[in-house]
């Protein structure tokens, strides 16, 4: 082999690690994070938000506004605040059944965390009372700030 393509060669091999090494380090700044439902249903109160609570006072706040009814259907209200936050979001009124609301993916990058909101509605059943769909997870405690971003 000569030495022009022994040396071609090695650069495309380098190239290649250096290619695959920095999509390792991408990876790593681009991380889904876990989080577990608490409650999702269409029969919430308030405005249309997105809320984090990182203390017990501010979640007994928000229990003390929703109706018993519902809060007898979360998974849980005990939470640890050192170790856990609360993301809520609660869409607005709508005339009928046929919407939702859903936390769909959360994602931690170098500097923040992204939550991923899908609001849709679906042909079919529907019946025509005034619903306010809202989403109540539970992740690990994360110092970055935290932004928002609706799908369809």
């Amino acid at each position: 082999m000569r030495k022009t393509n022994k040396i071609n060669v090695l650069a495309m091999l380098l190239l290649l690690v250096v290619s695959f090494s920095s999509c390792d380090k991408r990876e790593e700044k681009n991380k889904a994070l876990s989080f577990t439902t608490i409650w999702k249903s269409a029969f919430g109160v308030g405005s249309k938000q997105n809320k984090i609570i990182n203390s017990q006072e501010e979640w007994e706040d928000f229990l003390m506004a929703w109706p018993k009814w519902e809060i007898d259907s979360f998974s849980e209200t005990e939470i640890d605040f050192d170790r856990n936050q609360i993301i809520i979001v609660i869409d607005e009124v709508h005339p009928d059944t046929s919407w939702s609301i859903s936390i769909t993916r959360i994602t931690e990058y170098s500097d923040n965390i992204i939550v991923t909101v899908q609001v849709k509605t679906h042909d079919g059943n529907r019946f025509y009372v005034e619903t306010h769909p809202y989403h109540i997870v539970k992740i690990p405690v994360i110092t970055k700030s935290i932004e928002f971003i609706y799908i369809n």
